[in-house]
């Protein structure tokens, strides 16, 4: 096994962070990390530096931080002297100059089985379809948006119980152990690497507010579909008297109801109609306020049913 080769790894969130521990705690030669600049969070506006920007402290990585990979992060990256470079989801499009700076380009870990689903949200996308399945490609960059030649793949199963947030904590473990073995395997391993084949699939764009809002004229295994995929951000939600009401958790239920947007309360439920069958509406939060058991909100409006959109 080799572990020779060094890397310098780009990524922003706490799942790249989660990657970085992993690879680290396994061995692999870090030479430093470049990840987005500190950001200004919460009614304070407090400046905050990013999941991987604090993980890679805690390991006493060198840090570079930029928004992009500039001339003055190229310069950064090349003073490391990198064989390769590691992107987990640092949040933006790699240039033809930046691509060439490691001696061996650099390799992404993609949440989807390539060429199905590029782009930034394969999650929550295959999550909307109602997929059964999915998977982790590890591939080496190019100047396209996800296209580049294929390392290798891994398949993951679907729960029913899946949201987004528990489907990319499983993605991203399943990941970090594929990209660890990548990259002990060395050199070989990477330039294996076979271009993508068959038609090009569908661009999972990032879910923007629109698409999260429930639809209940609609049928009920799309709506709880939407409820996972949104889960745990942007979140669905429903309006209700002009104010937003998130879904957090929701079931399908063979329960009736005879009008798709009609609520109400069978056997301590909140049951809400659909077009096509019928779904509970187990765990919701209304704007400004914690979350709460659906039911126990219907009970607050002290009506028998109501009329949802």
């Amino acid at each position: 096994m080799n572990a020779g080769l060094r890397v310098v790894f780009a990524g922003t969130p706490a799942n790249a962070a989660e990657t970085l521990s992993f690879l680290h705690s396994n061995g692999v030669s870090i030479l430093g990390v470049v990840t987005r600049k500190d950001v200004s969070i919460g009614r304070q506006r407090m400046l905050t530096p990013s999941p991987v920007a604090v993980v890679a402290s805690k390991l006493g990585l060198p840090v570079y931080k930029s928004n992009s990979i500039d001339d003055a992060a190229i310069s950064w990256i090349r003073a490391l002297g990198p064989d390769v470079g590691v992107v987990v989801a640092y949040g933006s499009i790699f240039t033809k100059k930046a691509l060439e700076v490691p001696r061996l380009g650099w390799v992404n870990v993609h949440y989807s089985l390539l060429p199905d689903l590029p782009g930034p949200a394969p999650v929550q996308h295959c999550l909307l379809q109602g997929r059964k399945g999915t998977g982790v490609t590890v591939f080496r960059l190019d100047e396209g948006i996800d296209t580049g030649p294929i390392i290798e793949q891994s398949q993951v199963p679907i729960f029913e119980s899946d949201n987004a947030g528990s489907l990319l904590s499983r993605l991203t473990d399943e990941g970090s152990e594929l990209l660890s073995r990548i990259l002990h395997d060395g050199e070989v391993a990477i330039t294996r690497a076979v271009g993508q084949e068959g038609k090009e699939g569908v661009y999972a764009g990032k879910p923007t507010r629109s698409m999260s809002q429930l639809d209940f004229q609609q049928d009920a295994s799309e709506q709880i579909n939407k409820v996972r995929a949104m889960n745990p951000e942007p979140m669905a939600w429903f309006d209700f008297n002009g104010s937003p009401i998130r879904v957090l958790r929701a079931r399908l239920t063979n329960c009736p109801v005879e009008s798709a947007g009609t609520a109400r309360l069978v056997d301590k439920d909140l049951v809400v109609g659909c077009n096509g069958g019928s779904m509970i509406l187990d765990t919701i939060q209304p704007a400004g306020k914690k979350e709460m058991l659906g039911a126990d909100w219907f009970r607050g409006l002290h009506v028998d049913e109501l009329k949802l959109s």
